[in-house]
């Protein structure tokens, strides 16, 4: 699971909440398992989960307090994801800060990984204390499990693939489950707990799904366009990872610069920079960066179409703004 890097969202209410919630259950003084937990937590990200998981339970009628406890829920289980998928990755930064593998060492981490996904099942079950009828907690329960072995199952599917050429329909499938489902977790998580409708249940997954693979070409592109991201750049070439400009690149190339980018993604005796700056050369040759925001567009517009099933109210509106083809570079 790894963070979608999304355009800040101007909602300073909602992630005042959050933290306040991460400040008062892990102070700066906590040892032990918390101060890996408080150390993966903070400084703060751009809370998207958070504000995903309250924006979707206001669109659908429902009220902030007694969600709040799982939007701190949706916050741990992401964070706890991204260190372990640090360790998997290699990547010693995250966030603009060392990785918890760099300062830990990776067996602490992944101890700390697992407390906050203990902290984040704690947390929802909180929500019952808040108000959230205990059949919507359950229900919430399920989401939140079964959109985690979603996720596990794209992981899985995502390391297999590496340092090899599958074809852009596979790939897209893969992030449909992996960034897609991240994103329902949040929207279905404050859905479900606000006792939204079925017909409000499945647009929001329909714009969790194709909201994620756009966000997630989008992040593809930070490789490649000269975007800042929250990991390094060289990450998806080092790790052999086979992004969407690669693939479309690959697709469009002579024979010989084919077999050139299948050994730039499996070549590992030559270092990660210079198969990187090869690859970006290959990827802008071919028009692949273009192509790739051009989809990555595509799918924020249909995301936006999704929620038309939804009443039309300002919360409505606000997960609308995330789709506009240009809030993505």
């Amino acid at each position: 699971m790894t963070e979608i890097d999304v355009p800040q969202v101007a909602d300073p209410e909602i992630a005042a909440l959050v933290r306040a919630e991460v400040e008062c259950r892990w102070p700066n003084d906590v040892s032990g398992l918390d101060e890996i937990v408080r150390y993966g937590l903070v400084p703060f990200g751009k809370m998207m989960g958070p504000w995903l998981l309250i924006r979707s339970s206001l669109a659908v009628g429902g009220e902030i307090a007694p969600v709040l406890p799982a939007a701190l829920a949706v916050e741990c289980i992401q964070v706890g994801a991204m260190m372990h998928d640090d360790i998997i990755d290699s990547d010693p930064q995250r966030r603009a800060k060392p990785a918890a593998q760099t300062t830990f060492g990776a067996p602490t981490a992944i101890v700390g990984g697992d407390g906050l996904f203990f902290h984040g099942f704690a947390a929802l079950a909180e929500c019952q204390d808040a108000g959230v009828p205990a059949a919507r907690v359950a229900r919430g329960l399920t989401v939140l499990s079964q959109t985690g072995l979603r996720i596990g199952n794209a992981a899985v599917q995502e390391i297999r693939m590496g340092r090899s050429i599958c074809s852009t329909e596979t790939y897209l499938d893969m992030i449909r489950d992996k960034s897609g489902a991240l994103l329902w977790m949040a929207c279905g998580l404050g859905a479900t707990l606000s006792g939204a409708d079925d017909g409000s249940i499945e647009a929001l997954e329909h714009y969790s799904n194709l909201l994620g693979i756009g966000y997630q070409i989008r992040d593809d592109l930070m490789a490649y366009d000269g975007t800042q991201a929250g990991k390094p750049n060289i990450s998806d070439i080092r790790n052999g990872r086979p992004t969407l400009p690669v693939l479309l690149a690959h697709r469009r190339a002579p024979r010989d610069q084919q077999r050139l980018i299948e050994r730039l993604l499996a070549d590992l005796d030559l270092p990660a920079e210079e198969r990187h700056e090869s690859m970006a050369e290959l990827v802008h040759a071919f028009g692949a960066v273009q192509s790739a925001r051009e989809m990555s567009h595509l799918y924020a517009r249909l995301a936006g179409r999704a929620l038309e099933a939804l009443p039309p109210t300002e919360h409505r509106n606000a997960l609308s703004e995330l789709t506009v083809p240009g809030r993505l570079v």
